[in-house]
């Protein structure tokens, strides 16, 4: 199931596949920011930012194929198996949108987010 969705991530603008700083695969990045990465083939886990979270946190709360993590958090966790690829993808966009650098400035390439290693 997860080769479609994959290739459909890495396609997203700005979106970079690239080694997990967490996970033992690959993960897809923005702005040397990584923002999604497969905890299981249906579990995908997005790092939104707080304030995304926030300005969704009504739908997000009501989609039983989304898990939230404790208020301090910018990751939930989608069940692809439960809301199919298409809410998977739009919540990564919404993602590689929050962490896209300002027009006219060159991106960080993966694994150089700021305060890093």
């Amino acid at each position: 199931m997860t080769d479609p969705i994959r290739t459909a991530l890495a396609a997203i603008d700005g979106v970079v596949e690239s080694d997990s700083r967490y996970k033992p695969d690959l993960a897809y990045w923005v702005n040397g920011t990584e923002i999604a990465h497969f905890e299981t083939d249906t579990l995908l886990d997005v790092r939104l930012t707080r304030a995304v979270i926030r300005t969704h946190r009504d739908s997000l709360r009501a989609d039983p194929a989304v898990t939230l993590r404790p208020s301090s958090s910018d990751w939930i966790t989608v069940d692809i198996s439960v809301s199919g690829p298409a809410r998977a993808l739009h919540l990564v966009a919404l993602a590689a949108s929050a962490h896209r650098p300002p027009p006219g400035t060159t991106p960080r390439p993966p694994g150089r987010t700021s305060g890093s290693r």
